[in-house]
């Protein structure tokens, strides 16, 4: 598994995504209809997220085959009724081909490494619905504590 800034020649393939915990559904499903105004979001987002935050998602590859994407994964700044001031919250979507072969916990503790170490976060966040086991049982793995009924929490470990 390889993670890098993504690419604007990315966009189709991260499209097809299935998304997250929405079974059956893709990317593509959850997003507007207008393709046009999506590729100037994500082109947006990808040309100032990583030079403004240092972090954003990464695309996550096949080590063995650069160009196979198999998903998304990384870091996001959220402001909401639970923290207006703000927290940085872990996402990773993983193509329904490419799940239970441990590459949502490869990319994710590489992601909470850079989160700690790089740039010294003490809290990282996830958002999880409860029926989601798959995720829920990841979090555990990663050392994250419930917090709430959809929020997890990741203390820095220093």
């Amino acid at each position: 598994m390889m993670l890098s800034e993504s690419r604007e020649n990315e966009f189709d393939a991260s499209c097809g995504e299935e998304a997250g915990p929405h079974p059956g559904r893709t990317i593509r499903d959850t997003v507007s209809e207008d393709e046009n105004e999506e590729l100037e979001k994500y082109l947006a987002y990808i040309h100032t997220v990583y030079s403004v935050f240092g972090f954003g998602l990464w695309t996550v590859c096949l080590k063995n085959d650069p160009s196979c994407i198999i998903g998304r994964c990384g870091l996001q700044p959220i402001a909401d009724d639970d923290s207006p001031l703000g927290r940085i919250e872990l996402g990773y979507l993983i193509d329904k081909r490419w799940r239970r072969q441990g590459y949502a916990s490869e990319a994710c503790r590489a992601i909470l490494q850079y989160a700690f170490e790089k740039l010294e976060i003490e809290e990282v966040y996830a958002q999880i619905p409860s029926d989601n086991r798959p995720s829920v049982s990841l979090a555990r793995k990663l050392g994250f504590d419930r917090v709430t009924e959809v929020l997890w929490v990741r203390r820095n470990p220093e």
